[in-house]
């Protein structure tokens, strides 16, 4: 059969007639258009996979049906042989959400047709291998088979995972194969796409709606959403309120003068060293690799009259640090003591950036020393973590694209769970600083393809460490927890433009930075977390086993147990 001579393929959702969806699975000649949407949803997977070996390769119109080399050609073809490929649903709103294609509305739509799809087709696929219902074989090809193999397996992502395949029903004495709901594994598709739906769905308020898709995996608590309004809208007033919490300090965010903290030429320095298109992110590999930071001792502690990075940067980073940041950090030390503070001896330092709309936000966690941790299993933390917000948001603060960090007044030694979030909305060139044992993660805010444009989320993130957390690493090596600064060399040309300009240069003579500065308090949400009560077999027959939790999406904003599971993902072995 040539593509034109095959009738698109699809259930009208509202057919309760299970005879009838049985015998279009039983039949190969319908089949056929859901090997097809396969095939041309392969294509489309390709076609996207080619546009990260070649960006150019994003210059099309994504409406061109002559346009054979476009994903939207091979999704358009897809979904019309299949109108409910779930897969098909699925991978489209990823390539939507990825490259700002759609509003946060429409890519929410689809992955809930894709959730709503899988699991429906989960049922009749499930339905159709249990049933006697006479198979037309043709030309050798078993229709139940096909069912396993293109719709189970292809485009739902479920697999078996009862006993062996020969196991007969030994009731039935019929020697048919015993085949029941839970010998097959949930849906991953349906997994991604109602995670994926419970997250925009967030994002854009819609939090009853959000539920309903929480409540098919085994999780127990979601970040409040009263938290996500606040993060969402800046202008929503809220008061400032106390922890119960014992802290050092409370969260603030210091902001500077009319044109930031950092003055204007540093920042924008600091901004091009880093920007999405420098050489900083190819030469690091920041794409393929696990967490990795550098780390500036800022006080000389040896015997040598060798200068500390304080009294003369090599280098911007340096000078943003310890002649910009570190006062900050000192002062907010100093603000709750009577006695001496603790001295701040070295600074931790990282960057992320994030495309504007396409981000997820950051997953919450605690700061540590990574490499006691995996030495000794021990937690410890930094005195203070700060984030420099650089690029995203702009100056007003209108734009809620780039994210806001939230800050919650929970350590690893809670026994309870957080009562309380602080909600720090991004602004260029501001410094938020918060005790560095409190749990903290950024929220994503729903973005707008006409305006987030190629825009970044471009962040400065500083531990602030009281100890030399070097000391027992044994070799330092590139690109790993607390590393050294690569070699001013041309395999790493962006420390060496760091670095232009510094010779020989010596403390800033601007007494300024080391005045105490102003800040505003961060303003805080109670509750924090929400509990509701997960979906059972027990309760609902037709549920299904409980879905499983993508690792990749997972950004912790909906967990099980959350007064202990991010203590206890601490010693977590990573993937």
């Amino acid at each position: 059969l040539s593509p034109s001579e095959i009738n698109p393929f699809a259930f009208d959702p509202s057919a309760n007639d299970r005879d009838d969806d049985n015998a279009a699975l039983a039949c190969v000649r319908s089949l056929l258009p859901i090997l097809l949407s396969l095939s041309y949803l392969h294509l489309a997977s390709h076609a996207i996979s080619e546009t990260f070996v070649d960006p150019n390769q994003m210059n099309y119109n994504e409406e061109d049906d002559n346009n054979t080399s476009s994903p939207g050609y091979y999704f358009r073809q897809s979904l019309h042989y299949w109108p409910t490929n779930p897969a098909a649903h699925s991978l489209l709103a990823n390539y939507h959400r990825m490259n700002n294609l759609s509003t946060t509305d429409d890519i929410c739509e689809l992955y809930v047709k894709a959730s709503d799809s899988a699991n429906r087709w989960r049922k009749l696929a499930l339905n159709f291998l249990q049933s006697s219902f006479c198979e037309e074989e043709v030309g050798g090809i078993d229709p139940k088979e096909w069912v396993e193999l293109l719709v189970l397996n292809g485009a739902l992502g479920v697999d078996y995972i009862g006993g062996d395949d020969e196991d007969e029903d030994e009731g039935s004495g019929t020697g048919e194969i015993k085949q029941d709901d839970e010998e097959y594994s949930s849906s991953e598709v349906e997994a991604t796409a109602s995670f994926m739906s419970a997250f925009l769905l967030s994002i854009l308020s819609k939090h009853d709606d959000a539920l309903t898709h929480l409540k098919k995996f085994p999780l127990s608590h979601r970040i409040h959403p009263n938290v996500w309004k606040v993060a969402q809208y800046h202008n929503l007033y809220i008061t400032i309120t106390q922890s119960n919490h014992k802290i050092i300090f409370s969260p603030r965010i210091y902001r500077g003068g009319n044109d930031g903290l950092l003055p204007t030429k540093l920042y924008q320095r600091l901004c091009t060293l880093f920007a999405p298109n420098s050489s900083y992110w190819k030469e690091s590999d920041y794409q393929n690799r696990g967490y990795y930071s550098y780390f500036l001792a800022l006080k000389n502690t040896s015997n040598d009259s060798s200068p500390s990075a304080d009294d003369r940067p090599t280098n911007v980073i340096e000078e943003v640090i310890a002649v910009h940041l570190l006062p900050l950090a000192e002062q907010a030390l100093r603000e709750n003591t009577k006695s001496a503070p603790q001295r701040i001896v070295g600074a931790e330092w990282w960057v992320h950036t994030r495309p504007l709309g396409a981000t997820l936000g950051h997953q919450v966690h605690f700061d540590t020393d990574e490499s006691l941790l995996g030495r000794e299993k021990r937690v410890t933390h930094p005195i203070i973590s700060s984030v420099l917000y650089l690029t995203g948001a702009g100056r007003d603060c209108e734009d809620a694209s780039a994210g806001s960090t939230i800050v919650f007044d929970q350590s690893p030694e809670s026994t309870d769970v957080a009562s309380q979030a602080w909600v720090s909305h991004s602004r260029d060139n501001t410094l938020m600083a918060f005790p560095g044992n409190l749990l903290h993660g950024v929220l994503p805010c729903a973005g707008d393809a006409s305006k987030v444009g190629d825009g970044h989320r471009l962040t400065f993130m500083v531990g602030w460490w009281t100890r030399d957390v070097t000391e027992g690493m044994g070799e330092r090596n590139l690109y790993t927890p607390c590393g050294p600064l690569p070699p001013p060399d041309l395999e790493h040309s962006w420390v060496l433009q760091s670095q232009r300009g510094y010779c020989d240069r010596q403390k800033s003579k601007d007494e300024n930075v080391r005045k105490a500065q102003p800040f505003d308090l961060l303003p805080s949400v109670s509750p924090a977390w929400e509990e509701f009560q997960s979906e059972t077999k027990s309760e609902s027959a037709t549920s299904g086993p409980a879905l499983m939790i993508p690792k990749g999406l997972d950004h912790r904003f909906f967990v099980s147990n959350a007064a202990h599971c991010f203590s206890a993902s601490l010693y977590e072995k990573e993937d």
